[in-house]
């Protein structure tokens, strides 16, 4: 929120009202809704496990409201309507509100202050943190969907990292299991892949998601080997065009080097795709 805060004004002050909609609108519905109400609900719920350890109910409905208090204030000079209705219904409903410290709010939002948070609330670490969190239920939510596998089924989840990877890991593991239904987390340097698993690289870890018992591994390898001959196929290709000297002569140098990383990209996918292979072959 401090950091859409700061990026609205700055392009408040520069006129670029197209920014100040599109910065409001990614932080409102893909942070504070997709992932941080997600995230709230556990909590919101009395006797919810891992409550009290990842903050209680009332810290979390005073975030949620504060939140919200200060998006309101930034949209407001795009679409101050609908600004002003739901500011007086928050009226109603939490008139003492704000981060960091609840205040009485003002009767309207044309004359509420504008918003501004304490320098520590922009720590890029923490949101480093988060998108890996992020990147990692992402990735677990799509290995479900490729798989059709039920959303009330867990999903056993391991993880190759640093130490200190799979030390933040189990930190927010409450997070984690809770967004991308997973049952157990196992994470650490000496992490092992267990067989019958989708397999999926990050550039700070590896994640190895279990399916043994939830798919055909006959099946999933006649998959597999169709979509290695599609890599190998577009890998090929890619080579071709590199190897032609037109367009290494004419080609902008960063569309060169956007070919040469899809070859280190295709090569490393048709490895992983090799890998599953031979576990699903062994296991059957």
């Amino acid at each position: 929120l401090a950091t859409t805060a700061r990026n609205v004004t700055d392009a408040l002050e520069n006129y670029r009202f197209s920014e100040v909609a599109r910065a409001v609108y990614d932080f409102t519905w893909s942070e504070f809704c997709d992932w941080y109400i997600e995230m709230a609900k556990g909590r919101l719920r009395d006797g919810e496990p891992g409550a009290s350890a990842t903050g209680g109910r009332q810290t979390v409905q005073r975030v949620l409201v504060g939140v919200l208090d200060g998006i309101l204030k930034l949209v407001h000079p795009v679409m101050p309507f609908v600004a002003e209705s739901i500011w007086q219904a928050l009226n109603e409903a939490a008139f003492e509100r704000g981060l960091p410290d609840p205040d009485p709010a003002a009767e309207s939002v044309m004359i509420a202050p504008w918003p501004q948070f304490p320098g520590e609330f922009l720590d890029a670490a923490m949101e480093t943190r988060i998108a890996r969190m992020q990147e990692l239920v992402r990735i677990v939510r799509e290995v479900r969907n490729r798989y059709m596998i039920d959303a009330r089924t867990p999903l056993d989840v391991v993880i190759r990292c640093s130490a200190d990877l799979a030390a933040d890991f189990r930190l927010l593991g409450t997070f984690i299991q809770l967004l991308a239904g997973v049952g157990r987390l196992d994470c650490g340097p000496s992490a092992a892949k267990p067989p019958q698993s989708a397999t999926q690289v990050n550039p700070e870890f590896e994640a190895y998601v279990s399916l043994k018992g939830l798919i055909d591994p006959a099946k999933e390898v006649q998959r597999l080997e169709k979509q290695r001959a599609d890599k190998t196929r577009q890998l090929e290709s890619t080579r071709k065009k590199l190897d032609n000297a037109d367009f290494a002569a004419r080609a902008p140098k960063e569309a060169v080097e956007q070919q040469q990383q899809l070859i280190v990209d295709l090569e490393q996918q048709i490895r992983l795709i090799d890998e599953t292979i031979g576990d699903l072959k062994d296991s059957t």
